[in-house]
């Protein structure tokens, strides 16, 4: 047994395009997720158009600056506001209108905020944030005109954010590790299926089946070989790409890691098998495992959380292996939870798993051992 796992080891390791994309996924890949965007709005562009030309206004423009917006571009009339958001060449407008200090002493003062709501993400984030500003703007004015007529003891709501688990918000933390749970899917499938599949494009399946070697241990042998060497890229991008390269603070350990990736390793390899039980040829790989993978993604909560889903697809998740190795991941890694904790919802994974691992094998021994 030990020499059919190092035979399909080496096979794997002398893959020369597997090995380069593997190892591409488990690093670079992981890297530029993490670190080459950002969710969070930095550098929008805003033009700024004051009429009101006082001291008010200027303190006000003087609060919007990086890093969350470039500086303000001052524009002189209204029609250069159309042409700058037609050519797409801001994103937020700001309109200070005349008489805007006078107004602001009488407590009725306000601004225009015009958006180019093309791409509406970053309409919506950018015009919060200038939101936030304004409005913190006319909080510090009002508490400055307390103090001028010496008015105290008023009621107020002093309010302090407090954040758990990642404290300082950074959003290059669940951005690195949600693209390497994306990778540990796509290799379990990918890997374990390529390894199924050469035996059909080869032809070598038939000599398999009258050799003295049984056909479901030689699939046990390569289900182990890659599970070994899936679990070793894991571990290897755990301590090298998420610890030491990217700097993350993670705050379960490997070996429990590497506990919860070995029982989402058989929900892949069903998946796997399923999908070289449909392929006729390994360059169909690639296209039948995107088409797994797509709707996981979906369903996970990687990248839509899934209160935003419709009341049917919200439904669907529990299906989803992704979404619990994901809620597994992040319960480990960024809030530190406890394997007790964790429990459930692993039973719940390792039980989705078996399924797939049956249905998957089921479909491969109809279709390429019976030939049926």
């Amino acid at each position: 047994m030990w020499q059919l796992i190092k035979k399909e080891l080496l096979h794997i390791l002398r893959d020369r395009g597997l090995l380069i994309f593997v190892i591409y996924a488990f690093t670079l890949d992981i890297y530029i997720a993490s670190e080459g965007f950002n969710l969070i709005p930095e550098n929008v562009s805003i033009s700024v158009y004051d009429e009101d030309h006082s001291l008010r206004s200027r303190e006000l423009t003087d609060r919007i600056k990086p890093p969350a917006f470039k500086q303000p571009d001052i524009i002189n009339n209204r029609q250069e506001i159309d042409y700058l958001l037609n050519e797409s060449k801001t994103i937020l407008a700001l309109v200070i209108p005349d008489g805007f200090e006078r107004d602001l002493h009488r407590n009725s003062a306000s601004v225009q905020v015009l958006v180019d709501g093309t791409q509406s993400s970053a309409a919506y984030l950018s015009s919060a944030y200038l939101n936030i500003i304004i409005e913190q703007y006319s909080n510090d004015f009002r508490m400055e005109m307390l103090k001028v007529n010496n008015i105290t003891g008023l009621p107020s709501i002093n309010t302090k954010s407090r954040i758990c688990f990642n404290e300082e918000a950074n959003d290059k933390l669940f951005e690195g590790i949600n693209e390497f749970f994306m990778i540990v899917t796509l290799i379990g499938m990918i890997l374990p299926a390529s390894i199924l599949i050469k035996e059909k494009e080869y032809g070598t399946i038939e000599q398999i089946m009258i050799s003295p070697l049984s056909i479901q241990k030689l699939l046990l042998m390569k289900v182990i070989a890659a599970s070994i060497f899936l679990l070793s890229m894991i571990g290897f991008s755990y301590e090298f790409v998420l610890s030491l390269w990217l700097g993350f603070r993670l705050k379960g350990t490997i070996l429990e890691f590497l506990l919860i990736s070995l029982i989402y390793s058989f929900a892949t390899t069903g998946l796997a098998f399923i999908i070289a039980s449909i392929a006729k040829r390994l360059s169909q790989i690639g296209l039948l495992t995107m088409a797994i993978f797509a709707p996981m993604l979906l369903l996970s909560g990687g990248w839509v959380p899934p209160e935003s889903l419709p009341e049917w697809l919200r439904k669907l998740t529990v299906i989803s292996p992704l979404k619990y190795y994901m809620d597994l991941g992040i319960s480990l890694l960024i809030r530190g939870a406890s394997l007790d904790l964790l429990l459930p919802n692993m039973i719940k994974l390792l039980i989705l798993g078996a399924i797939f691992i049956a249905a998957g094998y089921f479909l491969y021994d109809r279709r390429i051992i019976k030939g049926e």
